[in-house]
Order: C-alpha cells, then sequence, then structure tokens
C-alpha cells in the first residue's frame, strides 16, 4: 500500500467535506445543529456556530492544497492537524449524541465517519516513516 497516495485521497477528502461542512455552517449554524441534533442554537450559538464553519473551511482549505504534497512536512502537519480533529470531533459527537440527543442517528453516523476518517489517517501516518517527518 503506497502511504503518500492514501494521504494524498485523505487530505482531499477532507478538503471537499471540510470545506462543504464549513460553508453550510456559515450559512446556517442553526441548520446544521438541528440536522445533527434535532435542536436549533439561539443567540451566542449562531455566532459560536460560524466560527466553528470558518474554522472547517480554513481545514478544509489547508488539506485541499496539502494533498498534491503528500510527503512535504507542512503537509504532514496539516494531516496531523485533521487527525487530531477527527479525534475530537468523533469523541464529541458520541458523547452529544447521547447526553443531548438521545443518540440521533445523524451524530452518531457522524461520529462513526470521523471516527473511521481519523483511524484510516493515523494508520497511514504511523506507516512508512510519514509521522517522523512532522518533527
Amino acid at each position: 500500500m503506497n502511504k503518500p497516495i492514501w494521504l494524498a485521497r485523505l487530505l482531499g477528502l477532507g478538503g471537499v467535506l471540510e470545506a462543504g461542512a464549513g460553508l453550510g455552517l456559515l450559512i446556517d449554524p442553526a441548520g446544521g445543529a438541528s440536522a445533527l441534533f434535532g435542536t436549533s442554537l439561539e443567540g451566542p450559538g449562531i455566532a459560536i456556530g460560524r466560527i466553528g464553519g470558518g474554522g472547517l473551511l480554513a481545514l478544509g482549505i489547508a488539506c485541499w492544497l496539502a494533498r498534491k504534497t503528500p510527503e512535504a512536512p507542512a503537509s504532514v502537519g496539516v494531516a496531523w492537524a485533521y487527525l487530531a480533529y477527527n479525534a475530537v470531533t468523533c469523541i464529541t459527537l458520541a458523547w452529544a449524541s447521547v447526553v443531548l440527543g438521545g443518540g440521533s442517528l445523524p451524530a452518531v453516523g457522524a461520529s462513526l465517519l470521523h471516527g473511521v476518517v481519523g483511524a484510516v489517517l493515523l494508520g497511514t501516518l504511523l506507516g512508512r516513516g510519514l509521522a517522523t517527518t512532522a518533527s
């Protein structure tokens, strides 16, 4: 298995998914909360949702640009940041779906998706020396 090709594909996938999610949250953060948890955002939650959307858009752009040079130290750094994001998002969505939403199917599905992407990223980064490129 060619690890740089896998990393390039994962970064490309991250670029599309996260930029799309970021734009969605920038446009309608309450809709995102409603789709995941069946509840809406109000007041400061709208602003926080838009800030999160801006962060996701930035992550998506970084992933998309890093996909062309997956073995470059900066691209490996973007991949590690994308891994951290996926791990935090997986855990947070799983927790929130149990505590807030009673295990809503969209939140559980999104949690699983982030968990799978994170696991594949970790395996790819730890394989064939890509983990040491970042240091």
